[in-house]
């Protein structure tokens, strides 16, 4: 930007009336309200007690006109130019005002070349303007602002050349402002180059059709050759180190010695250690270092030697570098400072709050954000199982692999055959990683071995054996799900295999056909197998679910991206960085939402002008949002919510911390920016359209969703408010109001409440009541030989209860019911001979059976309780079934709970009561039983 020499000014070339006159919109701020404005002058009040020609003898003209132009953009974005300005002549061109080629060229796309047609517009409008940013419109203020407190008739004369850059030469004065910003902004671009270590590198890149004129290739040609060292010469810069040398041999002892001992110490001295050595207030102390800061800032901007180095630096620690990478780069930050006795990348580091150096590395803004960037980063990349191939990530970040390397163990994470673990926190997750990059199946003995974490054996067996990312493929060996490997006993992949062998689609009938021929498995199992997850049936033909392939996370599974009708809100935490003005990387899908795709960038429409959404560099990343904070004057900690809206409107919105103890479903609502309510229902409607769910979706499946976006902090809430510790309910429940429980569950299923004489509803009973010592099993068959006997006994082991005699199709089907949360037929051939009856978690009848799947069998209109199973229960008769053998019930804290007997098919007992399994439930011996 062209200066005049406003500092040559006499005191009477400014307008000797009160500011408030010259700029009445300062009328309305007080020091209370504009803390900013109090700072810039030893005067607290001085907008409202002086006039210019006063305050300018105490405070820079660039420096107060830069701020006052600030303070507008922040306060003033409606007001008009015409009566913020009054002093302004409108005759005045626009061309004499002190401002460069952005805004003669802003002003020629206005077609605006006086005051007075400048006059109706405001500050909106300006950001109006195609390729109009902050820089600009701050630049237009704060020329108005200048031209402002100078009296008419007393204005400097304004010299047009274009000063910028050496490089231009004065024959661009003719030029149109457009051409003139041009070869600015080139002259610029290239002085970066010579900086960044890359003069040989062209600066631009031109593609013009095969069909254009070889004339018109061969301008293509040209501008694509032109390098750095074609605009400007790589001359030799200033010494950074003698910069800053010369600049402290200019601060007098009490600075030198605050930026000795505060800026620079390690560690650095209090206030009051400091205060006590001038003799002086911990108050005058932290004046004097203020003071200290804002001169150093406006010492080493852009443009010097320092600031260029510190630009360099910001550029290359994204968002992490090692520091000896650094000092390759730039050897001068290994050179010590005289009169500090420190290394310049320390003087560096003290002085830009922008980057911090801590253990060996430099991060923007801190290593914890770095960490956090990075986290972001491997969570675009990572496979369902949390992977992230290390060429990947490598190719995707400016880090070198040795280096990167080195981070990704300096911030926990796990890399094993070059891949990157990023999901190790549980012992379930950090298995199904270590299997996908393995690659192959393992032994539970070898996988254990290879995680190396504090947990038996035993532990990561029933893990893997609740969690269906995980399949047997032998009794001790297991894989991945997604393998499509076959499997010990899950319907799942021989579908899959089925398929393969099929082309890539197959019958139903023919499915069910081949695969209840190899395996004891129901049709209505291998149909409900077939209709869920990766596999759909259209029009009775059995395939793989079309679903695209990507790589990057959608909308509705983008953590902290919530959908508000036809509103998605992505929440952020204000940091530093944002209110400064920088720009912050995204999720990619909110580049999805956005439509903005790799290599693009994307401009939303916004009442503070356009902002910006690129994908032009290794990830997406949002424009600075500061306009909006400072309108809203938001501080840092605050969360903050992006609002993308129907065609392609965006806004910002800011929340205030939740304060402690704060009900946590209201904590929840303020994490995905919905408004509070006392409703429960609403609250429930409002958290599962947040992740794209409809509205009347279960509390479990809101929870499930939460979990696998990685919104762990509302499923954390979530949790709270929606489950149960069962063991609690246990501890204070009765025998009593649990046999109550059970008749009333009977009378509203039109059952029998006294035992049924066929023995179902009295292998429940039994079950319901703790202290029961029978030793007898008081099921009898369902029309077996015996049908017509009046009992039929099998002892039970000591120590157990009998629940039943469950078949394994029936265990089957209740799997199937806790899996797919929804009622399972259970199949007897090609007869429905009974229901997996699935009760949601919430369920009276689930909390006080601790179940949520209750077997019934069907005859002829009525229906007959077998009884209540939990999922490991079932999942242990099935593999009783399969192994041929009784199996221990293992309970989801790892206890043995109970016991599963099997009966080879044959015998009388598995004759008797048409089941070749029965499911026994722990109790506490009797006195007569030790």
């Amino acid at each position: 930007m062209t200066s005049a020499p406003f500092g040559d000014l006499p005191p009477e070339a400014y307008h000797d009336a009160l500011w408030t006159r010259v700029l009445p919109w300062l009328a309305h701020h007080t020091p209370a309200t504009a803390r900013e404005l109090a700072d810039l002058t030893p005067s607290p009040d001085w907008w409202l007690t002086e006039s210019p020609a006063v305050t300018t003898m105490m405070a820079e003209h660039e420096v107060l006109c830069r701020h006052l132009a600030r303070f507008f953009l922040a306060r003033h974005l409606d007001a008009t130019f015409g009566e913020s300005f009054p002093t302004v002549p409108g005759r005045m061109p626009l061309a004499t005002l002190t401002t460069g080629a952005r805004a003669r060229t802003a002003f020629q796309r206005l077609q605006v070349q006086t005051v007075a047609e400048l006059e109706p517009l405001s500050v909106k409008d300006l950001y109006d303007v195609r390729g109009t940013g902050q820089g600009t419109v701050e630049e237009v203020v704060a020329a108005l602002v200048s031209a402002a407190i100078i009296r008419s008739g007393d204005l400097p004369k304004i010299d047009l050349r274009v000063e910028d850059t050496p490089s231009t030469s004065a024959s661009t004065v003719s030029l149109p402002p457009a051409q003139a910003q041009l070869l600015e902004d080139l002259a610029q671009l290239a002085a970066w180059h010579h900086l960044r270590r890359r003069s040989g590198q062209s600066l631009l890149k031109v593609v013009i059709e095969d069909g254009a004129p070889e004339q018109i290739q061969e301008v293509a040609l040209r501008l694509n050759s032109l390098t750095a060292a074609d605009m400007v010469p790589n001359g030799a810069s200033p010494d950074p180190v003698l910069e800053f040398t010369a600049f402290l041999s200019e601060l007098d002892e009490r600075q030198l010695q605050i930026l000795r001992d505060r800026f620079l110490g390690r560690p650095p001295r209090t206030l009051a250690e400091l205060a006590a050595d001038f003799d002086v207030s911990r108050e005058r102390v932290r004046q004097i270092e203020v003071r200290l800061k804002e001169l150093l800032a406006r010492t080493f901007h852009f443009g010097t030697s320092i600031g260029n180095l510190l630009a360099s630096l910001r550029a290359e620690i994204q968002p992490i570098a090692a520091l000896d990478r650094l000092i390759t780069l730039h050897p001068d930050l290994a050179r010590d400072v005289p009169g500090v006795e420190v290394p310049l990348w320390l003087v560096l580091d003290r002085l830009d709050d922008y980057f911090e150096v801590s253990d060996g590395w430099a991060a923007a803004p801190d290593v914890g954000a770095a960490r956090e960037q990075t986290r972001i980063l491997l969570e675009d990349f990572a496979t369902e199982h949390g992977l992230v191939d290390l060429a990947a990530a490598t190719s995707a970040t400016a880090i070198p692999k040795a280096e990167l390397l080195a981070w990704l163990n300096w911030c926990g994470y796990v890399v094993y055959n070059d891949q990157i673990l990023t999901r190790t926190r549980s012992l379930n997750d950090h298995a199904a990683s270590l299997l996908a990059a393995t690659g192959e199946p393992l032994q539970t003995a070898e996988l254990h071995q290879e995680m190396g974490r504090d947990a038996t054996i035993r532990s990561l067996t029933n893990v893997l054996g609740s969690d269906d990312r995980f399949v047997r493929t032998d009794r001790a060996t297991w894989g991945l799900a997604s393998w499509e490997v076959e499997e010990y006993t899950s319907i799942r992949q021989q579908i899959g295999l089925e398929l393969a062998a099929a082309g890539g689609q197959i019958e139903l009938s023919r499915l069910v056909e081949s695969i209840t021929n190899r395996f004891d498995v129901s049709p209505s199992s291998v149909q409900a197998y077939a209709g869920n997850g990766e596999y759909e049936i259209t029009g009775r033909v059995v395939r793989r679910r079309q679903s695209p392939a990507a790589p990057r996370k959608a909308p509705n599974a983008t953590r902290r991206l919530f959908r508000h009708g036809d509103v998605w809100k992505f929440r952020i935490v204000i940091t530093r960085d944002h209110l400064r003005g920088s720009g912050f990387p995204l999720p990619s899908g909110v580049a999805s939402l956005v439509g903005c795709m790799q290599g693009e960038v994307v401009e939303l429409d916004s009442d503070l002008g356009t902002q910006s959404i690129r994908w032009t560099g290794l990830q997406p990343a949002s424009g600075t949002i500061k306009r909006f904070l400072d309108q809203l004057q938001a501080r840092e900690g605050q969360n903050a919510f992006l609002e993308f809206k129907p065609y392609g409107r965006f806004s910002l919105v800011v929340r205030e911390p939740v304060a402690p103890g704060t009900d946590p479903l209201t904590h929840a609502l303020e994490l995905v920016g919905a408004a509070d309510t006392p409703d429960v229902e609403a609250a429930k409607a409002a958290l599962a359209t947040a992740v794209d769910l409809p509205e009347d979706a279960k509390p479990r499946r809101i929870l499930a969703a939460y979990r696998q976006r990685g919104d762990d902090d509302i499923a954390a809430l979530l949790e709270q408010v929606w489950t149960r510790q069962r063991d609690n309910w246990t501890s204070q429940t009765t025998a009593e109001s649990r046999s109550e429980a059970f008749r009333l569950s009977l009378v509203e299923a039109d059952l029998p409440t006294s035992a049924d004489p066929e023995g179902d509803a009295a292998s429940h009973a039994d079950d319901l009541h703790d202290n029961s010592v029978n030793t007898k099993d008081a099921v009898r068959g369902d029309g077996g030989p015996d049908e017509d006997s009046s009992a039929a006994w099998v002892p039970v082991p000591a120590g157990y209860r009998s629940v039943g005699w469950v078949r394994p199709h029936e265990a089957e089907a209740a799997v199937l019911a806790y899996q797919l949360h929804a009622d399972v037929p259970v199949h007897d051939g090609d007869e429905i001979t009974g229901w997996a009856r699935y009760v949601d978690e919430a369920s009276t009848s689930a909390l006080d059976l601790n179940a949520n799947v209750k077997l019934v069998r069907t005859r002829g209109q009525s229906e007959r309780i077998v009884c209540w199973i939990r999922e490991h229960e079932a999942f242990s008769v099935t593999q009783a079934s399969a192994e041929k053998r009784s199996v221990a019930v293992t309970g989801p804290n790892g206890e043995v709970a109970g016991l599963v007997e099997y009966f080879q098919p044959g015998s009388e007992q598995a004759t008797r009561f048409l089941s070749s399994t029965r499911l026994l439930r722990g109790r506490p011996l009797a006195e007569g039983e030790r």
